[in-house]
């Protein structure tokens, strides 16, 4: 029966466009008349596919993309630039994660296209590339509306491109991101950047050498021009006082800032940002800051951030004490190799920062921390979970009554000595998992991940890597032999060992096999 002799198509279309893109998605299979509704209001396109012709068909299919995700795109990079170029759309938002980088030519046919004039987010991740200070000035004259441009290089691909829907954090991964990395790209370049593109939102840069004596064009006298600056990282480079003082005083509209791996700098430099402008997010990663500069710090006006990361920094207990009183609004705390100095009560619930009750995502390395059970207890609005080198083989034990069910969503295990009973603890404290990653977690196997994906019925996303013990063949074998997979969107194994029947039987199940 056709949609339309059950309710006027019109009804359907108002109907439709409430949905997100996994409910058009699964509404498009119904029937004919479903699929070219769902297509008018898909904005969004994951590109897997290697090949340029069936891209060209979606962007022949679906004509009101507005964004374009190519993260999981192994194909020839230009090719679908070009094809995108050509195509009718009206581009907002471009993603890309490659092994190689673009070609200035690309980048000049793209914004030949009138309509990609409205780009506004450009998110390009290589492994290889040969960026010069020409290629920004193409960039700055193709794409007028650029709101938020970040360019990086990586010794390797993060695996999370592949994995997720998105690798571009509010942080810098843990990947070791480099900006800009080894290529032609000089401070006179985001100069001009700056200078000329003042509707700029977000901006990152890094690894840039900063020699003021070889331009009289610097990032110094060109930040105050980029007014609409809302967040701006620096990594891996020598960042003054100097600098620090001019961002300070540029009047930007900043609320998340970031120095990541930087030097030069000193705590009078970055106390005078704080001063100047009411930071959500602020990120230290290694920078030659003591605990005492860390307490200097939270002795601003903090009482308006939302997200903070602390990493390979002097902390002492007074310290995570004004992290919790300072910043009541905290909703996500990221925490690695920090060094822990004098005597810090390991039960968790007296571990000063977790009196704060609002936190919802907290990413810790800590090896041997035994408090996260209590942790759990008492911040429950906790969704999001990371733990890293973490040595313990429990999380949270199956039988204690004190602790209620835990509302986590996503988990993400690293490096831990997590085993087969610890995740059956989490399958049965944990009914509402959403995501669970694993990886490099020696001592799980594939009956620890059956319990999980037999026990919580809530799950869609299942990533691992690098688990030895965790046989993929014999785990996607028994989904498909016992249908364990009701609720499972996507399924990560980071190895090719399953076969293209495997992957097929996976996709008419409605699940993503990579």
């Amino acid at each position: 029966m056709e949609a339309g002799a059950i309710l006027p198509i019109d009804y359907w279309q108002s109907i439709f466009s409430h949905l997100d893109h996994d409910g058009l998605e699964a509404v498009s299979l119904v029937c004919k008349d479903f699929l070219i509704i769902s297509n008018i209001y898909k904005h969004s396109l994951q590109v897997i596919h290697p090949g340029v012709d069936m891209l060209s068909k979606q962007l022949n299919r679906f004509k009101q993309l507005k964004n374009i995700n190519l993260k999981p795109f192994t194909g020839d990079l230009d090719e679908v630039i070009l094809e995108i170029a050509r195509s009718d759309i009206s581009l907002q938002v471009l993603d890309i994660c490659h092994q190689d980088g673009l070609k200035a030519e690309s980048l000049k046919e793209l914004g030949s296209n009138s309509k990609m004039k409205i780009l506004k987010v450009f998110n390009c991740l290589m492994r290889n590339s040969n960026l010069q200070d020409n290629d920004l000035v193409v960039i700055a004259n193709s794409f007028p509306n650029l709101e938020e441009l970040d360019l990086r290089i990586f010794n390797f691909l993060p695996n999370n491109c592949l994995a997720n829907d998105s690798c571009s954090p509010w942080f810098p991964t843990d990947f070791g991101v480099e900006i800009l990395r080894n290529n032609g790209v000089t401070e006179k370049g985001i100069a001009f950047l700056l200078r000329n593109k003042p509707n700029l939102e977000a901006l990152s840069i890094g690894n840039i050498k900063m020699d003021s004596s070889q331009s009289t064009i610097t990032i110094e006298n060109s930040i105050s021009h980029a007014k609409a600056l809302t967040s701006l990282e620096f990594s891996r480079m020598d960042v003054s006082d100097i600098l620090l003082i001019a961002v300070a005083k540029a009047e930007l509209r900043l609320t998340k800032f970031v120095l990541h791996f930087c030097k030069k700098f000193t705590v009078t430099g970055l106390l005078m940002v704080l001063s100047n402008y009411q930071l959500t997010k602020l990120g230290l990663v290694e920078g030659d800051i003591a605990d005492v500069d860390i307490e200097l710090v939270l002795s601003r006006d903090v009482s308006k951030l939302t997200h903070i990361e602390i990493k390979r920094c002097q902390v002492t207990s007074s310290t995570l004490f004004l992290l919790s009183t300072r910043c009541p609004s905290l909703v996500e705390i990221r925490m690695k190799q920090i060094a822990l100095v004098g005597q810090i009560n390991d039960g968790g619930i007296n571990f000063p920062l977790f009196k704060n009750h609002s936190v919802q995502n907290l990413s810790e390395t800590m090896q041997n921390y035994t408090g996260i059970e209590a942790i759990l207890k008492s911040c429950k609005l906790i969704r999001k979970l990371i733990l890293r080198e973490y040595l313990k083989k429990k999380i949270i034990e199956a039988d204690n009554s004190e602790l209620p069910e835990v509302n986590l969503e996503d988990l993400s295990l690293s490096w831990t000595g997590i085993d087969d009973k610890g995740l059956a603890a989490l399958a049965k404290r944990c009914p509402r998992l959403v995501s669970l990653e694993a990886s490099h977690c020696d001592y799980v196997t594939t009956e620890g991940i059956k319990q999980i994906v037999n026990n919580i019925t809530t799950l869609k996303y299942l990533y691992m890597r690098g688990c030895d013990g965790v046989k993929s063949g014999d785990l996607l074998e028994w989904m498909l032999a016992t249908g364990n997979l009701a609720s499972l969107k996507k399924i990560y194994l980071g190895q090719n060992t399953f076969t293209e029947e495997q992957m097929d039987q996976f996709s008419h199940r409605g699940c993503l096999l990579r």
